[in-house]
């Protein structure tokens, strides 16, 4: 009987597991270059800690379990409860406290594209300052890191919480009313601002919906809370960082109960892909106070199986920079020229079966592997080997005693 697969998670192998740790590798150490220090945090928790946060109906997107004594406990669903159970709990950390989290979280989602039930996440926080210029940094870390893997064709939207929370309460909109009219502003890119505006007023009103309809159409009004917070954030990137393609989106919403300053989503704008977000985060202060702490904290996720989507549509199926090492009659001599090119670094491979050299290097064409390091007992008279490039079909001779440094020419 065929062993199944969970519902809902999914393998990695082969050239795809390659370039995924690949590219959570080149995110890590971008956000060390930034200053961020690894956080490491057990892959379940109490459940209390995240129904304390967010209320008992979250159980019911929670992997949770009890343990052989009756403890009821949850798989993480994200990074950042268990962030603030650590840095909250630990009195000897100094701040402020740049913090990353790399890792699987799990949350039990109905199975559709790009929805798993197990997927990383990979989240940068500071604790611990108000400074607004750490919301630029968290963003530029971000860019930062896109930029490194390839990925361009995306802007990044920015606002701030307290600019529609300002303007609710100028317009007096009913406490019980205020979520619902976010959700629809919230939509505006995809019905358009009639539609918002015609949806906002059964809600609160014609009046009252036209203040909504002129903000959302770029009328300043200046007297909202949090504007001048976002044009500061706008020009601190451009200035401070060189970041391009920030704008101002009136309509962004993020995390309604989560949120309380800055917010911002990186968005991208080509194929079919469009419009997917490709990271986001902000400002969420007041959170920590769920935790008998009061320190401000600002962070950022990168949507790491959205950024695969990217990567994989316009991944080139090039050869790796790598070698094999296949003998032909001497096995002893090839396996001693790859321990040599292995303490230099240089990945390689080396094929211990008896095989032909053709289906040796048919071995290496499938795993894309780009020079094959042909050893033999003709060559080796002459103290050389065959170095054949499998991508040019190109071949050179190379002395074995030399071979490392000819090989790192290749490079």
């Amino acid at each position: 009987m065929a062993a199944e697969k969970v519902k809902g998670v999914r393998d990695f192998i082969g050239r795809e597991a390659f370039l995924r740790q690949q590219t959570l590798e080149t995110i890590r150490k971008t956000y060390e270059l930034f200053g961020f220090e690894p956080v490491e945090t057990p892959s379940f928790e109490y459940l209390s800690l995240f129904t304390n946060k967010s209320g008992p109906e979250i159980e019911s997107q929670l992997y949770s379990f009890e343990d052989k004594k009756g403890e009821k406990l949850a798989l993480r669903p994200e990074h950042t409860i268990s962030k603030l159970r650590v840095v909250s709990g630990n009195k000897s950390l100094v701040f402020p406290l740049r913090a990353y989290s790399i890792g699987n979280v799990w949350r039990y989602e109905d199975t559709k594209k790009g929805r798993w039930r197990e997927f990383i996440q990979a989240d940068i926080d500071v604790f611990g300052s108000s400074n607004i210029m750490y919301d630029s940094e968290v963003i530029a870390c971000i860019d930062f890191a896109l930029k490194r893997l390839g990925v361009t064709g995306y802007k990044i939207n920015v606002s701030n919480r307290k600019i529609l929370t300002s303007l609710m309460e100028n317009l007096q909109v009913e406490a019980e009313k205020i979520v619902q009219v976010l959700r629809e502003i919230d939509k505006m890119n995809k019905l358009g601002v009639e539609e918002v505006t015609k949806n906002v007023s059964n809600l609160i009103g014609a009046e009252k919906a036209e203040k909504v309809r002129d903000y959302l159409n770029g009328k300043e009004i200046t007297e909202l809370e949090g504007i001048k917070e976002v044009n500061y954030l706008i020009e601190d990137l451009k200035k401070s960082y060189k970041v391009e393609g920030v704008y101002f989106d009136r309509s962004l919403v993020r995390g309604q109960d989560y949120y309380d300053g800055s917010i911002f989503e990186f968005e991208f704008t080509e194929g079919q892909l469009k419009g997917v977000v490709l990271a986001g985060g902000g400002r969420y202060d007041r959170i920590s106070r769920n935790f008998d702490a009061d320190f401000a904290i600002v962070g950022g996720s990168i949507g790491f199986d959205v950024i695969m989507e990217v990567l994989t549509a316009n991944y080139k199926n090039d050869f790796y920079k790598s070698f094999c090492v296949i003998s032909v009659d001497d096995m002893e001599k090839a396996r001693e020229i790859a321990a040599d090119l292995r303490k230099a670094g240089i990945t390689t491979d080396v094929l211990l079966d008896s095989i032909s050299l053709s289906k040796g290097l048919d071995y290496c064409n499938s795993k894309k592997i780009k020079y094959a390091v042909i050893v033999g007992k003709r060559d080796l008279q002459d103290n050389l080997v065959t170095v054949r490039d499998l991508e040019s079909k190109r071949e050179m001779k190379l002395n074995v005693d030399s071979i490392v440094a000819e090989v790192k020419k290749l490079f």
